[in-house]
Parts: structure tokens; sequence; C-alpha cells
């Protein structure tokens, strides 16, 4: 049991971390505390525990996570992944996602290759599913022009469906645009499957944290709510300025 002298969140929190050649300094209302979670994850499951997280501050954590791997990885490739209906079913998010694994496995193993991957699920009108996402690793001697044009995964097509390639230009507007699709709907869909809101490869860079602690000076904020606030600054700084 968490006693009175243990406090499950912290209040006022302030991080900066360095995605890149990008810091972000974020403001943390309340900030659970890490050494406390196992303990909360048991009392949650013996009822002991009402779990007030608003799904506004589900998508914002999510898309910060999505944005740091976008961020801080060689991306290659943004893609977007079908599935032919001749060959899969389409509605099963489930099994797509645990075969697309085990496919990108298989085809780093014959071909000696470490293909990795940032993927997010979404759902078309008629409760078919496709995905969204960014590679690294995949040779470009393994794609070929399409008879649209386009490149072409045809080891991919193959097996699952269409797959649309498109050459990574701007690390940074990709990395901001593939966070558009965690959305509320995309939220709702995924529960009633049992789904998650994104996939990756193991072993993805994640952002450097610099500093955590009290906030020291304040900033001109680029976005806030009433759970956080976030700070992008584009030039090396003095950490010890922000937080004490």
């Amino acid at each position: 049991m968490i006693n009175n002298n243990q406090r499950l969140y912290n209040r006022d929190v302030a991080i900066l971390k360095k995605y890149g050649n990008r810091y972000r300094l974020q403001l943390h209302r309340s900030l659970r505390n890490a050494g406390l979670e196992v303990e909360e994850k048991r009392r949650r499951k013996k009822g002991e525990y009402v779990n007030t997280e608003k799904l506004e501050e589900s998508i914002i954590r999510t898309r910060s996570k999505i944005y740091e791997l976008a961020m801080c990885n060689d991306w290659e490739f943004f893609v977007t992944l079908t599935l032919d209906k001749r060959k899969y079913d389409r509605m099963d998010l489930k099994r797509y996602r645990v075969d697309l694994a085990q496919f990108i496995r298989n085809y780093n193993r014959k071909h000696k290759i470490n293909i990795k991957y940032l993927l997010i699920p979404e759902e078309h009108k008629d409760r078919a599913w496709h995905m969204h996402g960014l590679l690294m690793g995949l040779p470009r001697a393994h794609l070929k022009v399409n008879e649209n044009g386009y490149l072409d995964w045809f080891a991919y097509r193959d097996k699952f469906g269409y797959i649309s390639i498109d050459e990574i230009r701007n690390k940074e507007a990709t990395s901001r645009y593939i966070t558009k699709y965690i959305t509320k709907n995309l939220e709702s869909c995924v529960k009633e499957v049992g789904a998650h809101m994104y996939y990756c490869s193991r072993g993805l860079k994640r952002a450097e944290e610099i500093k955590k602690g009290a906030l020291i000076k304040d900033a001109e904020w680029d976005y806030q709510n009433d759970w956080v606030k976030i700070k992008w600054i584009d030039e090396e700084i003095n950490p010890d300025e922000y937080i004490d």
C-alpha cells in the first residue's frame, strides 16, 4: 500500500529534453512518481483506485511519444500500408499487426538487414484498417517503381496489399504531420478491438533528458492546457537558466 508519506504524483515538474537539434521544455502540472507505478496498477486492478485521466491528456501524451520517436530516429520513408481483402481480413487489426511484425522480422533475417518502423493504425469508414508510418533500414535496391510510377515494396504487396512509399525530405515537418493521425476517434476505435494507438520496433532512439526539476525561468509557451506547458527551443541553451 502507498502510505501517507509517499506521493503518487509530483506537482509542477519541469523537464528539458533534446530531440535531435531541438530542445523541448515541458512543465507538468502533475507527474506520476515512477517508483509507485507498480503499486498504482495493483490498486487499479483491485478497484481501489479510479483513473480520472481525461481523454485529451491521453491523446497529448501519445502524440508527444510519436513526435519523440519520429524526431530522434533517422527515418527514410513515409508509408501507407493497406490490406487486400483477397489476402487478409481487413477488419482484423490484431492479426494484421502481429503478422506484419513477423513479416518484417523474417525479412530482416532473410536479407540480413534491420528494417525498423513506427506505425499508426487508421480505420476506414467501412471499418477496415490500414496504417500510416515511418520506415528505415529498407534498402532502396529492394524497392521498384510500380505501374503507377511510384516506389513500391513488392514483398509487402505480395503478402498484404497496396503500399505507398514517399522519401522523407523534411524530418521535422514529417514528425509533426504523423502526430495528426492520433485522434479521439482512433482512441475509441482501438479500444474496441483491444489494440494500441501506435506500434514501433524495439531499440528506437528516444529523446535525451537534459535536466529535471523545478522551473526557475518562465517562458513564452508554444502550447499549454490544464496539464502541461510546452516550449520548443531551436538553439543551444544553458539548462541551469530554466531548471533548478
